[in-house]
């Protein structure tokens, strides 16, 4: 083995999983399931999806704990939730569907975010290669430049209309500190206020 060459590579994302999937993502608390496009963006930093209504949500890489899919993935307790999928009906399909990612900052607060895709074991192949790029070394030890790249991605993947970054968003992504932000981007010569 030669010095040069790297013992640890960075984690692959499968090419479907940067291309995205569609599913809908249901909420037992507010009883809502909306259509979303679900994607790990190509670097692996994040799994994100988009709404119809092409609002974004992030969800870093480093804080989901588990993926379960099939009978250990949450089932909707509500009534209104469990009409919309059919669950009731004998010949229903819906545990070859789902998708649970869990994640938070510790293992005692925990998020679940629930998804169903439209097609039968969608959810075990996206719940196996997202947990593997979790579990992969290199994703919770990163050097300091990936973690500015990783900041670098998410504004970029969020422009907006005319293909620019939202001042808002660096606000967003430094919000204890909105001085040194404002600081920092007339230092640079680019807007810092909303216009």
């Amino acid at each position: 083995m030669s010095l040069l060459n790297p013992v640890l590579l960075p984690p692959k994302v499968k090419a479907y999983l940067s291309q995205g999937e569609r599913f809908i993502k249901w909420d037992d608390e507010t009883t809502i399931a909306s259509p979303v496009i679900l994607r790990v963006d190509p670097k692996g930093y994040y799994l994100y999806w988009t709404y119809q209504s092409k609002e974004m949500e992030f969800l870093d890489i480093t804080n989901i704990r588990d993926t379960r899919f099939g009978k250990f993935a949450k089932i909707p307790k509500s009534q209104k939730l469990r009409d919309v999928f059919n669950m009731d009906f004998p010949d229903n399909n819906f545990l070859l569907k789902t998708l649970t990612v869990v994640s938070g900052p510790d293992m005692v607060d925990l998020t679940f975010h629930n998804f169903v895709s439209y097609k039968e074991n969608v959810g075990k192949s996206w719940a196996e290669d997202v947990l593997a790029l979790v579990k992969h070394p290199l994703t919770a030890n990163a050097s300091r430049s990936t973690f500015l790249d990783k900041i670098l991605v998410k504004l970029k993947m969020q422009l907006n209309p005319e293909g620019k970054i939202p001042v808002k968003n660096f606000f967003q992504m430094f919000p204890a500190d909105r001085k040194r932000v404002e600081a920092a981007l007339s230092a640079c010569h680019l807007p810092k206020g909303k216009f």
